[in-house]
């Protein structure tokens, strides 16, 4: 018996209690979106940074701060077991909200220090929320495989989405209007300290979450490096992890840089840009019941790999668009609402995969942290090369065929090749159903699909068994 096997938590939450501790998860992610969106991971971060007139090199080491934090996933996670995934998670998200805080000072280090020592200063506050957060999230993931059960993983995971999505539509048409307010830095900061009363609030509701209690042995036997060798030999998981990769390297550095895109190359006004993010919201609203509901229905991958599929045409859609014209806005808003809906799928499969088929319940803890740590090293070299190809072919103008040329081309050329390269590798990933993504596709094309949505409808509000049965067999009938 390994030390890992050894280990126990202290107690475990029955069924009942994780499904009557899910409504305070979802509350809790919804709140949180507006942190998300007001602070580092909107498109107002980034348009912040321009602001401040910090070269895109730079932009891109600041985005690589937050994944490179969890390359200290597989040191600490020992420590989080013991100390608990709950108690580990509550504290440092707390903390992750106070380092947020500081960058209300950011105009006071401009006016007083100048520019070269107000990068440092939001250098040390991203760094510092980075390791917050790669501490809090080293003990997340074990938790949410806990508190969430299987059998409904991708309906908790779209009803979360669902939630998310609304609030976020709210988030980003007030932070889109806060951005056209005026020109200087203080339309920046009001989102700020919305943005991290918001993170405060969801982390109240976190505590109410069950699970996550500190993991304890008689012989108090501590997570070996053996141990973590040994999940990171996994061949399932390195295959897994191959095609997160490719996918984080063609998508990452492109998502982020994405707004300043808009702005330099299609001529979309901030305000616009920002509220491009609606559109991909609503995008992933109107798909999500039913890639959740299809995820535990027909297993994750063929949900993974269609939301891959879809990640492959957005560059398509993005070198093709018109340019500073009338059109730029409402092209781009079209783009942005299928880029909703295969972030979703991406999403709800690959989350629901990893949890189900690729980390064994039994040894969470040094797969999670193996996980952990090497998305943080895809995520940070992924932004620190985004940044640098850009400022490389800042100079790139032409014309090639029907395609316009820019520095960000080359980023998207990388949008389309390596997410098509990580398909094939997550098609051999073990997965959780015999569904192909075939088989899958065929949904869309056979049966009555405005019953299929009806019934699903109906399905999720049945209030009895005999209820949910009804409605099972009528979707199996449409």
């Amino acid at each position: 018996m390994t030390s890992t096997e050894q280990l126990r938590p202290m107690s475990t939450p029955t069924t009942a209690e994780k499904i009557r501790g899910l409504r305070w998860s979802i509350s809790a992610n919804a709140v949180n979106t507006v942190f998300v969106t007001f602070t580092f991971f909107g498109s107002a971060f980034v348009l912040f940074l321009n602001a401040l007139q910090i070269n895109n090199t730079q932009i891109g080491f600041l985005l690589s701060l937050f994944p490179f934090m969890g390359v200290v996933a597989p040191f600490i996670a020992p420590m989080v077991a013991r100390i608990g995934y709950k108690r580990t998670y509550i504290t440092f998200w707390t903390l992750r909200k106070i380092v947020t805080a500081f960058l209300l000072l950011v105009p006071l280090m401009v006016a007083q220090f100048g520019s070269e020592a107000t990068v440092l200063f939001i250098t040390l506050i991203v760094a510092g929320f980075g390791l917050c957060r790669a501490i809090g999230e080293t003990g997340y993931y074990p938790w949410v495989q806990e508190f969430v059960p299987d059998s409904i993983r991708g309906k908790y995971s779209a009803t979360n989405n669902i939630f998310a999505s609304i609030v976020g539509l709210v988030s980003v048409a007030a932070a889109s209007f806060i951005l056209e307010l005026s020109p200087g830095l203080e339309r920046f900061m009001i989102l700020f300290a919305v943005g991290t009363l918001f993170g405060f609030i969801s982390v109240w509701l976190y505590t109410h979450v069950p699970g996550g209690a500190p993991v304890r042995s008689e012989d108090a036997p501590r997570m070996t490096y053996h141990d973590l060798l040994q999940a990171a030999r996994d061949r399932n998981l390195l295959l897994y992890l191959g095609g997160i990769g490719l996918i984080t390297f063609g998508t990452g550095p492109l998502y982020s840089f994405l707004p300043l895109f808009m702005q330099q190359q299609v001529g979309l006004s901030e305000g616009h840009i920002v509220l491009l993010q609606n559109a991909v919201l609503i995008g992933g609203l109107v798909s999500t019941y039913f890639l959740g509901w299809s995820a535990d229905r027909y297993g994750s991958k063929p949900v993974m790999l269609t939301g891959v599929l879809l990640k492959v045409l957005l560059p398509v859609g993005w070198l093709l668009m018109p340019r500073f014209s009338d059109l730029s806005l409402p092209v781009a808003l079209i783009i942005a609402f299928f880029q909703g809906a295969s972030s979703i799928a991406w999403v709800i499969g690959s989350g629901r995969l990893l949890f189900v088929s690729v980390v064994p319940p039994q040894h969470r803890a040094q797969y999670m942290a193996v996980y952990y740590a090497s998305i943080g090293l895809l995520g940070g070299f992924s932004q620190l090369l985004g940044g640098r190809l850009l400022d490389a072919f800042d100079g790139l103008t032409g014309e090639f065929l029907i395609f316009t040329l820019d520095p960000f081309t080359p980023l998207l050329i990388a949008g389309v090749i390596l997410p098509l390269l990580s398909f094939l590798v997550f098609r051999r990933v073990r997965g959780d159903s015999t569904v192909g993504v075939v088989e899958f596709a065929g949904l869309f094309t056979q049966g009555n699909p405005i019953f299929a949505l009806e019934s699903m409808m109906r399905y999720y509000r049945a209030r009895d068994e005999r209820g949910t049965v009804a409605m099972t067999e009528r979707m199996g009938q449409t």
